[in-house]
């Protein structure tokens, strides 16, 4: 009962938490798209003001282009209607330069005669104050008592009257001749040529009548434009503090990046494996093959019987078998048991990176005829094993991650020879720099998804099979690499880079029917990280 309602609210939990989710991503999305709608309809309405005010401009450049247009012809027109004028005036101006030299003799005669005009009138005048300067001070009994002093009186009068009458008779000659002169012709030349002159410039200085309506068109308009940009200025300072806008703006100056490293995340795995495909790969083949140790009397391989899911190996009594404990399927009651921690000491790293550590020790109990194990794969339906038995001086050349166990002599350790060819620019295109090689006498428990197959190339007659599947080789045999056949099922991840070739003789190769992480085992530029590693270990052989 207490499990059964731990089950219940174990799914309450778990629904709650997918239903909080999914309300957590409804809101969210809501928020998002009704601030990207108020951002719109801002941008909307800014442009829909740009609009406005680009449409203002344009009336306004339309306004003083009608005004300049009106003021041109204006100019014109005016310029035409003081032609004659013009005409006039300087027929008058030639007129008035031929009688100036007569003109300029009667106006210096009339000033002449003006200024003997004036200076007798004020002689006369000076003449008539003395006079009344000694009249003031004269008595009537003078002339009795003191002659002289109306005799002088008497002079001042005499000279008095004779000085204004010299006056008036210059004032009268002036006058007889001021209205000839001011009635003269060259009086009303000048006049006229005033007039002309007056009327032209008049004219020169009109405005159009219809600047006056234009000039409060275009400031009207001018208004008009200053209300919607300052409208316009105010929008754009509050969508530039706006952290909405800000974070909108930033999105969309780094989108072009953003898109690019895409692009490039994109293509350059793309580029990479053309690289290889292309140039790498046909590198790779044209390179002489590989033979680990060369030995033309090599050992032949018994070949092992077909492979299964489940291998029993009859152990004797001096024989010992390491093996996975997930691949321990039965054994003996009787049969002793321990704990192996590396398959070779001298190889910590690749017992530990092919899985082969923690192994079960399982021999023979003392005194017995030996025992029975039998190994599966407990964990993996798809795996099938094969016991390949190598005889005193064989050689394979194999990764230990295609091992499920092996069987050897008690008083002899597994003894495993590391071969590097870091001089090889075939080992370096294929990354391939250590071969693990693993001498006889010992069985090998062979672990291959589908199967286990094991092959003999004829004389002449090389075999070619995926790199992904293989497992080992003899260590005489000549080991070498071809492209893959299309670029396309390599790039799609459907067929691996390379093809191993296999030739000469004696000796045989190992491999597994179906590759493991077949369509994914593309390599560095496919598999990131997990790429890496995987290069890495195949480096080293393992």
């Amino acid at each position: 009962m207490f499990r059964l309602i731990a089950l219940l609210l174990r799914w309450l939990v778990g629904k709650t938490g997918l239903l909080l989710l999914i309300v957590a991503v409804l809101v969210g999305g809501a928020w998002l798209r009704s601030e990207w709608e108020e951002l719109r309809a801002r941008h909307a309405e800014i442009s829909a003001q740009e609009k406005l005010s680009a449409s203002l401009q344009r009336e306004l450049a339309a306004l003083d282009a009608a005004l300049e247009q009106d003021a041109a012809a204006w100019r014109e027109q005016m310029a035409t209607a003081t032609l004659p004028l013009r005409a006039e005036l300087g027929e008058l101006e030639a007129r008035i330069a031929r009688a100036q030299p007569q003109w300029q003799v009667a106006l210096q005669e009339f000033a002449n005669l003006e200024r003997q005009a004036d200076g007798a009138h004020e002689a006369a005048q000076q003449a008539r104050r003395e006079f009344e300067t000694l009249q003031r001070a004269s008595w009537w009994w003078d002339r009795f008592i003191d002659p002289a002093k109306a005799l002088a009186l008497e002079g001042a009068r005499a000279k008095a009257q004779l000085l204004e009458a010299n006056a008036r008779t210059w004032a009268a000659a002036r006058d007889r001749v001021a209205p000839a002169l001011e009635n003269a012709p060259m009086r009303a030349l000048l006049t006229r040529q005033a007039t002309l002159q007056q009327r032209i410039e008049a004219l020169g200085d009109a405005v159009s009548p219809r600047q006056p309506a234009l000039r409060d068109s275009r400031q009207r308009k001018a208004a008009e434009v200053a209300q919607i940009e300052a409208l316009l200025a105010a929008q754009r300072a509050r969508a530039t503090h706006d952290p909405r806008e800000r974070l909108f703006a930033a999105v969309r100056r780094q989108l072009p990046l953003a898109l690019g490293i895409l692009a490039a995340a994109l293509l350059l795995p793309v580029a990479i494996k053309a690289l290889f495909f292309y140039v790498l790969a046909p590198l790779a083949a044209r390179q002489p093959p590989v033979r680990v140790r060369p030995d033309p009397q090599a050992a032949v391989f018994p070949l092992p019987q077909q492979s299964s899911t489940a291998a029993t190996l009859e152990l004797a009594p001096d024989e010992t078998l390491l093996v996975q404990p997930d691949y321990l399927q039965s054994s003996s009651l009787s049969a002793h048991k321990r704990t192996q921690w590396l398959l070779n000491p001298a190889l910590p790293f690749a017992s530990l990176a092919s899985g082969m550590f923690a192994l079960t020790r399982i021999t023979a109990a003392p005194g017995s005829d030996g025992t029975r194990v039998v190994v599966a794969a407990r964990h993996d339906p798809l795996s099938e094993l094969a016991v390949l038995e190598l005889p005193a001086g064989a050689a394979l050349v194999l990764q230990p991650r295609g091992l499920a166990g092996v069987a050897l002599p008690a008083t002899a350790p597994l003894r495993i020879t590391r071969h590097w060819r870091l001089g090889s620019l075939h080992a370096w295109l294929t990354l391939q720099l250590r071969y693990l090689v693993f001498h006889g006498p010992c069985r090998l428990v062979l672990e291959g998804c589908r199967g286990v197959l094991i092959e003999t190339p004829q004389p002449g007659q090389p075999r070619l099979i995926s790199q992904a599947a293989t497992l080992g080789f003899s260590a005489n045999l000549d080991y070498r690499n071809t492209r893959s056949e299309t670029f396309i099922a390599y790039l799609l991840g459907r067929d691996a880079l390379l093809n191993d070739l296999f030739s000469g003789a004696p000796g045989c190769f190992v491999y597994e029917a179906v590759p493991r992480l077949r369509g994914s085992r593309t390599g560095v530029a496919g598999r990131g990280l997990e790429g890496l590693t995987d290069a890495l270990l195949k480096a080293l052989g393992i």
